[in-house]
């Protein structure tokens, strides 16, 4: 209880004499005098500031803290141990942390109300998730529209300008339309150049992105992350709650889309300041949305290259490959995240999943067979046909081929090459009714996928004039005879 306040209660409303209140609180009567002269209480008395033992040591702090600002105290301590002796961690703690907060004041901010569909902020986090049974790092996107504090989020497992325009487009579907503004950090994804003030050298690819919608881009200023606050916390958010404990899916897409229900399921439970859900406001702020353009923007790099000697083309340490026909010539690449398309001369020659595993090739063997046809002699160690799953028959196949050819390897190349013309179901029925026929050839097959592909006539009914006719049957031919022909004659 406040001295002067008691003793202006016991004179002033209890009617209790000076002398005695002061013998109540053991006190003198001129401190009681004071306390009913002065209408406010008396300013509490510090004792001076003593002298602390580190205080040989601030200009010190001060200088390596100018130079260094996130120098640790740890580090401090061990560079500036020698001139004090010995002072325990905490101590260093607390006497660089007051010094640094002498030097560099915390920073006020304003208060800030975001307009409906204005803008929509944009950054990527990082978190970890169990991806087909592996644990696989996860760069995810956030887009946050501040006005409602609704998030969008979607995982990639590399941070590419492909991913980040895909994230964009991602968002704008999933809010219904497209806002006025873009903020995000000056990341050298989007940006080649910070120039002064606001001005910025944009990555052509994605001014062209933004540019079909339209959407203008404010790029923060360098190290002011608070700038786009709402999606700095939108990180930390999907973080703790679509990431911890750490998900499991079979791919991407599942991991996604879970994702995204853990982000719908809390839309009523958020609430803003009003007591109305995020669900209610953002269906207001939907309202407010330019509407998506009828042709969305392509989300992905368009860079060129040339075809090595194997030909494939090279990205992210993963070759891809192209029609071998097209080695050592230019190619045009269209880098999507999920996707990497090739085309020659505008037409497009090769589509493959996008791999982020350094020196994995990524082959479709199919492009390389005509070539195998030739150099018959590497199908052994081919790395495309030892990384193509085929179905059993066509290695039995190959292992009967063996004892009927002369160049088993080259035959068996022109038989898969029928699987640029043929499903692989119907080339492997086609090599099964071969060998039951004894007949495991090219020919064979060929014939046999011919004979798949006649459109079946409707037989028309035969009058005979001689009734004993219809009893004649004739055996089918027995192929394996002509294959005993042609090597007896070869």
């Amino acid at each position: 209880m406040s001295q002067w306040a008691e003793i202006r209660h016991q004179v002033l409303v209890a009617g209790v004499s000076k002398r005695e209140v002061a013998r109540r609180l053991g006190v003198d009567v001129k401190t009681v005098r004071r306390a009913l002269s002065s209408p406010v209480p008396p300013l509490e008395r510090k004792s001076p500031r003593r002298g602390r033992r580190l205080d040989v040591v601030r200009d010190r702090i001060v200088a390596l803290l100018r130079k260094e600002r996130r120098l640790t105290a740890k580090r401090i301590a061990v560079v500036l141990r020698d001139k004090v002796g010995p002072v325990d961690e905490r101590t260093w703690r607390e006497y660089v942390a007051e010094v640094r907060g002498d030097l560099f004041p915390r920073e006020a901010f304003v208060h800030l109300t975001a307009e409906p569909g204005d803008r929509m902020e944009v950054d990527f986090g990082d978190s970890a998730a169990v991806l087909g049974g592996r644990c696989v790092r996860v760069k995810f996107l956030v887009g946050t529209l501040p006005a409602s504090n609704k998030y969008f989020a979607k995982g990639y497992p590399v941070e590419r300008l492909e991913c980040l325009m895909d994230g964009i487009a991602s968002a704008f579907s999933y809010f219904g339309g497209v806002t006025s503004r873009l903020v995000l950090d000056n990341t050298s994804l989007a940006v080649r150049e910070v120039l002064l003030g606001p001005d910025r050298i944009e990555n052509r690819t994605f001014e062209g992105f933004r540019g079909q919608y339209p959407v203008r881009a404010d790029f923060c200023a360098p190290r002011k992350g608070w700038e786009k606050g709402s999606v700095e916390g939108g990180v930390g958010y999907v973080r703790d709650n679509a990431f911890r404990p750490m998900p499991e899916a079979a791919d991407f897409a599942e991991l996604n889309a879970m994702i995204l229900a853990t982000l719908e399921a809390d839309l009523n439970g958020r609430t803003h300041p009003d007591g109305r859900s995020v669900r209610e406001v953002f269906a207001e702020e939907q309202t407010r949305l330019r509407p998506l353009p009828v042709h969305g923007p392509q989300t992905c790099r368009v860079v060129p290259r040339v075809a090595d000697k194997f030909g494939q083309v090279r990205f992210d340490d993963a070759p891809y490959s192209v029609p071998i026909e097209l080695a050592y010539r230019p190619v045009v690449c269209r880098l999507y995240h999920d996707r990497i398309e090739i085309a020659h001369q505008e037409a497009t020659v090769a589509v493959h999943a996008r791999s982020f595993i350094p020196g994995i090739p990524v082959i479709e063997p199919r492009h390389v067979l005509s070539l195998l046809e030739r150099k018959h002699r590497a199908v052994g160690e081919a790395t495309a046909l030892r990384q193509w799953p085929l179905p059993a028959t066509f290695h039995q196949l190959r292992d009967e081929l063996r004892g009927r050819t002369r160049k088993p390897d080259r035959e068996w190349v022109s038989v898969l090459r029928l699987l640029e013309l043929h499903d692989m179901e119907d080339v492997a029925a086609a090599i099964e009714e071969a060998r039951e026929r004894h007949s495991p050839r090219l020919e064979t097959i060929r014939a046999l996928l011919r004979r798949g592909h006649e459109i079946p006539r409707a037989a028309e009914p035969v009058n005979l004039a001689r009734m004993d006719l219809a009893a004649i049957t004739v055996e089918p031919p027995r192929l394996a005879a002509y294959d005993e022909l042609v090597e007896i004659r070869s």
